[in-house]
């Protein structure tokens, strides 16, 4: 979704009317690049190694900005949020143990969920996530 630094071009932000300012455009980068689904306190260690002096306080606005704005989503598990840059329709697998979250793509169920949203009168329904709350492999292994 978005486009590389080296095209010189963030189209979402455009489209969006957001400001480029560095700050977005590293936490973007950022959560583009890693495998799974950061925290706040993640994403601030990762863009503090490009950006010394960005504060937490930054990276946390900045992150549910962006998410407000649509160009990430927020996962909450347990109470801490989490942030990634996969915009395209997918759904997730949470453990109720140590908190992983996995993404898990199935275009059957996200069909079938439009379906039921449709029928949902007074209410314009954009998107349907459906997460899946369980134990994972490996804290299964652990017990």
């Amino acid at each position: 979704m978005l486009e590389t630094r080296k095209s010189g071009k963030w189209s979402n932000m455009k489209q969006a009317d957001i400001k480029y300012t560095n700050q977005r455009i590293e936490i973007l980068e950022f959560l583009k690049e890693f495998d799974g689904h950061p925290t706040v306190d993640d994403v601030y260690e990762g863009v503090r190694q490009k950006l010394t002096r960005i504060s937490k306080a930054t990276v946390y606005n900045n992150l549910k900005f962006l998410a407000e704005k649509g160009l990430i989503k927020e996962v909450n598990v347990k109470g801490v949020s989490r942030f990634e840059a996969n915009l395209v329709p997918h759904h997730h697998t949470i453990c109720l143990e140590c908190g992983e979250i996995t993404d898990y793509q199935s275009e059957e169920l996200s069909d079938y969920a439009m379906k039921i949203a449709e029928q949902i009168d007074d209410f314009r329904i954009e998107s349907a996530d459906t997460n899946f709350y369980g134990i994972c492999k490996k804290c299964m292994e652990m017990e």
